[in-house]
């Protein structure tokens, strides 16, 4: 009896030891179930979403109505959205953060108001921003027909850019890296409703 108490003992141990998983391996399969019952769901999102994907989706469950088939955007919705002119500018010699300090300041003003602010600010980022706003204010003219007197800047964001890196020798001569930074920035203009 003892025998076989201690024959039955080892078999469980090992089943138990042939079960349990380590760790990682629980944390993959957890991640794999989830993925697979979001993705089961209908406009669920999956875990290995990029959140630009995220958003894209969430922009399309919104604008979809429960009637229409899915990818139908409701004729109402479609009224309702803004036209936008839109100016990039590319490569600005210049660090994203300082021409930041500038945007915030314009954004949601008109443009005249945004014309007579930038004219007078004492920052360097003013000049790329005004030629923005110029060449935004004539793609809404004559791309989309737009009143220059009703314009106001919607949206306007900067990004960095490419980083050069340059080199310059400090103390005992080592070198010392510099980088002399670029942005982009994005200038958005709609017409406001009056």
């Amino acid at each position: 009896t003892t025998t076989t108490t201690t024959t039955t003992t080892t078999t469980t141990t090992t089943t138990t030891r042939a079960t349990r998983v380590p760790t990682a391996s629980r944390r993959r399969s957890t991640a794999v179930a989830l993925t697979m019952r979001a993705s089961t769901t209908p406009n669920a999102l999956a875990l290995g979403d990029t959140p630009r994907r995220v958003a894209l989706q969430r922009r399309r469950m919104t604008t979809t109505t429960a009637a229409a088939p899915r990818g139908v955007v409701a004729a109402t919705e479609v009224e309702a959205e803004k036209k936008e002119a839109v100016c990039y500018l590319r490569g600005v010699r210049m660090s994203a953060s300082k021409i930041r300090r500038v945007l915030d300041v314009i954004r949601g003003k008109s443009y005249e108001e945004c014309l007579i602010m930038l004219e007078f600010m004492p920052y360097r980022s003013c000049e790329p921003i005004l030629n923005a706003l110029f060449s935004c204010a004539s793609n809404a003219k004559n791309n989309m027909g737009m009143n220059k007197a009703k314009l106001y800047v919607s949206e306007c964001y900067a990004d960095g850019g490419a980083t050069m890196k340059r080199f310059r020798p400090r103390a005992q001569g080592r070198p010392f890296s510099i980088r002399k930074r670029t942005a982009s920035i994005t200038l958005k203009m709609a017409e406001r409703e009056d």
